[in-house]
């Protein structure tokens, strides 16, 4: 049935797309650039309003040089209004279209940043959160209160599809498999440890976060739901500027942000500082009944609470310098550094099946762990002079080293008798990633271009686990052979991709393809073995959209996606952070394959937003989770593939704002899940519905008091063996601008009902099992902010190039 909706919907499309209107209209067409660098700003939300009663006629946006033009307008008196991500809302007046002129171009037009004031526009009101359109949603992080002093995991927390588990996980449409890019660029430590990177990343060192669901070719495959792409600052404004932000908080935390940019015009250097002291406090509850191998009983149960005080340095500094105007070159440094040494006691009590204690101990662990990232990137950029006309070389290196170390002593309580044990563990891993890229970009004609380029990367991961114990017979330390291990990874993929873009009319669509091989070589030198894996695969991908009345678009996209496994998926040496509870990769692991089919549609209607979609992925091979009995008292946890995975959802997100005093998102997305585990031994097949929401509102008490609260829930998820229960929270922040936007006074509390907890349950034939984490999300910070710098005002003009 939907099949054939979709294949009805595609020729609908097709013959109307040939029933263009070819009555003589006029159009009106223009320029948008940031005010004070004259860079074209693109996705600038764009509406053509009637003069007489401010009805949207026309709703465009602009592309990626800045240049909208609204065609087929019909005679008679408009007003333009801009809105875009960081800058003033703006209305033009003035648009006639009739005998003086039928093409009208607007000319330049510059668009200011919220802390300069205004020339010859009319200011209406700031930028919304969100700017939502059909293929991406783009989060405006200037504008949450929470960007202050919070995370980038507290920031997802509110962005419609995402979520944010208890362990700092990133989900987007109920898939945890989504790519995280940072300023359109891979990480090393993304890959490996996004949720702990995410959850001290300085929320105030990040302009901009976009999410796409459903990229084009000329984005890498990877992630099965898409793309999360987290934009930090770069300042570009002219002369010198700066913003500096100190909060403090309760339990002794405290964070600060500074960045900065200098611009006398032929060059622009920029840099951005973040410092963050944390506190961590985590509880975990497991209860257990198990049966092994013969038949026999037993149960288990931990009370497990853990607390860190992390400390986190990222930095970044760059540099554009402009030869002339055809050619550019850039030159950008990351540095990331995180600095955490925890603490924790765990209460373990072994079990028979009467229910009489046989062991219980508390097992204290120290945890000191570094993590590190130094990335550079150099780019240069030749125009070829026409619009969007361009070819870009891109050349990144980055290095990630990281160690953890782990102290454990077990004091027995039962037997008696029994004396303290202890052993160490110490994780040294380093990645180190080569990237180099090549894209080539030519508009054929008005209203068609072309895109190409090829993408290279040389990765190699390499992780040393080095095991010890105490030996009472010696009486010392002694290295445990049989826990050690030394793992390498290589990894290489060479990939040539190619787009076409075309409108017609109502009608445009971009087809893409990518070509890439792939070369996976994990080796275990502990065991002197290798695996080499190779994959060639084709990536198609699809967008069709077309304008169904002046309000309302329609997008119908597909593409193929893969989430190929990290190091750590990889690696099948154990690691014994907890010996009743051990964690491993597997080398055999194979990629997963995934069809994704969407429709959305975007309705605007004067202001309110509509955005309702429509989506489906089917997956083959896809990653999960097994728990095992390893023996009698160890559960093992590792990565297999199950036969496949299909879901569909219906997602609706709605923002609208009343008299400049009100806005407001709703966003929520409803899912079915179906896996096919019966490869691994498990019902053939098991099915779940699922729904996730956010809710937040932004009162605008006065021009320079906001008040905002944002709420999120995730429902029920299913697993192979069992489920995940529902997760919520609730959080708010006061904004208070003095001395025109100069200085901010901030206040924070997030997870105010102290409700962010995690329940989850596995069901077995072997292995019951039941556990509740929780983590101290009730913080609180008061901060301030300084503005330093301002741009120079600029007038604008309207011309008529042509008369009709």
């Amino acid at each position: 049935m939907i099949r054939k909706f979709y294949y009805s919907l595609l020729l609908i499309l097709f013959i109307s797309a040939n029933l263009i209107s070819q009555s003589k209209n006029g159009s009106v067409y223009g320029n948008i650039v940031d005010d004070g660098t004259n860079n074209p700003i693109p996705f600038v939300n764009i509406l053509l309003l009637n003069n007489a009663d401010s009805s949207v006629v026309y709703v465009a946006t602009t592309n990626k040089s800045g240049k909208f033009e609204f065609k087929t307008v019909a005679d008679g008196d408009y007003l333009i209004k801009f809105t875009c991500i960081g800058f003033h809302e703006i209305i033009k007046s003035g648009i006639k279209i009739g005998v003086l002129g039928r093409r009208l171009n607007t000319g330049t037009t510059g668009l200011v940043s919220s802390i300069t004031d205004l020339d010859e526009v009319v200011v209406t009101s700031k930028k919304e959160t969100f700017n939502n359109t059909v293929d991406r949603k783009i989060y405006n992080v200037e504008q949450d209160i929470m960007s202050k002093s919070g995370t980038a995991g507290d920031l997802l927390q509110n962005i419609p599809s995402v979520s944010v588990d208890i362990d700092g996980n990133v989900s987007l449409r109920g898939s945890q498999n989504v790519m995280i890019m940072i300023n359109g660029k891979t990480s090393p430590l993304m890959d490996k440890s996004s949720a702990t990177v995410l959850d001290e990343m300085p929320a105030n060192s990040i302009e901009r976060i976009e999410v796409i669901t459903n990229p084009s070719a000329s984005f890498k495959p990877d992630g099965t739901s898409g793309i999360i792409n987290i934009v930090l600052k770069k300042n570009t404004g002219t002369g010198l500027n700066s913003n500096i932000t100190f909060n403090v908080g309760n339990k002794s935390r405290y964070n600060t942000n500074w960045n900065f940019n200098y611009n006398p015009g032929k060059f622009n250097i920029f840099g951005n500082y973040g410092f963050r002291q944390d506190d961590r406090s985590r509880s975990n509850n497991d209860f257990r009944d198990q049966t092994d191998s013969i038949g026999n009983k037993s149960y288990y149960s931990e009370i497990n609470g853990q607390h860190g005080r992390p400390i986190v340095h990222l930095a970044n500094l760059g540099g554009e310098y402009n030869f002339n105007q055809f050619n550019k070159l850039g030159i950008q440094g990351n540095y990331f550094y995180q600095d955490a040494t925890r603490s924790g006691d765990a209460l373990q009590i072994n079990s028979d099946a009467a229910h009489n204690i046989t062991q219980s101990l508390d097992r204290q662990r120290i945890s000191p762990e570094l993590q590190k990232e130094y990335d550079a990137t150099l780019n240069y950029l030749i125009d070829f002079g026409k619009d969007d006309h361009e070819m870009e070389l891109e050349f990144k290196l980055s290095h990630s080293p990281e160690l953890e170390q782990n102290y454990y002593t077990d004091v027995y309580q039962y037997p008696a008798n029994e004396p303290n044990s202890y052993d160490n563990d110490a994780i040294t891993q380093n990645d180190d990633k080569k990237e180099i890229t090549l894209k080539y970009k030519n508009p054929l004609t008005e209203n068609s271009s072309i895109e190409a380029g090829y993408s290279g990367e040389f990765n190699t991961s390499e992780m040393d686990l080095y095991v010890d114990y105490f030996d009472n017979t010696l009486q010392k330390l002694v290295k445990d052979t049989t826990k050690s291990s030394h793992f390498f990874l290589n990894k290489k993929i060479n990939a040539f991709y190619s787009t076409y873009e075309n409108k017609i009319g109502d009608f445009s669509f971009m087809a893409g393809v990518r070509l890439e091989q792939a070369i996976m070589n994990p080796q275990l030198l502990s065991l002197d073995s290798s695996i080499t894996n190779k994959y060639f695969n084709i990536f198609p991908t699809l967008h069709l959209t077309y304008n169904l009345t002046k309000e309302a678009s329609l997008q119908l996209n597909y593409s193929k996606r893969v989430h190929r496994p990290h190091d750590d998926d990889l690696n099948p040496f154990p690691e014994y952070q907890d010996p009743r509870n051990v964690r491993s990769g597997n080398p055999n692991l194979l990629p997963e394959y995934i069809h994704s089919l969407e429709l959305g549609c975007q309705i605007n209607y004067n202001n309110i937003t509509f955005v309702p979609g429509i989506y489906y992925r089917y997956t083959t091979n896809r990653f999960t989770q097994i728990t095992q009995a390893f023996n009698d008292s160890v559960l093992l946890t590792t990565e297999k593939n199950l036969n496949f995975d299909q879901s569909g959802g219906l997602e609706f997100v709605v923002s609208g704002s009343v008299a400049n005093f009100l806005s407001t998102q709703l966003s929520l997305n409803g899912f079915y899940n179906q896996i096919d585990a019966s490869n691994l031994g498990y019902n053939v097949k098991s099915s779940a519905y699922s729904w996730s929401g956010t809710l937040s509102f932004n009162f605008n008490i006065s021009s320079s008091t906001m008040f905002q609260v944002n709420s999120n829930y995730r429902s029920i998820r299913l697993t192979p063996q069992g489920e995940i229960g529902p997760s919520y929270a609730v959080n708010f922040g006061v904004r208070q601008d003095l001395f025109n936007e100069r200085i901010s006074l901030i206040l924070t509390a997030s997870d105010i009902f102290k409700t962010l907890k995690q329940n989850t349950t596995l069901n077995t034939p072997l292995l019951d099992d039941y556990s509740t984490r929780q983590r101290d999300g009730q913080i609180v910070y008061l901060g301030v902010t300084y503005h330093i710098g301002k741009s120079e005002k600029k007038k604008e003009k309207m011309e008529y190039d042509d008369n009709l």
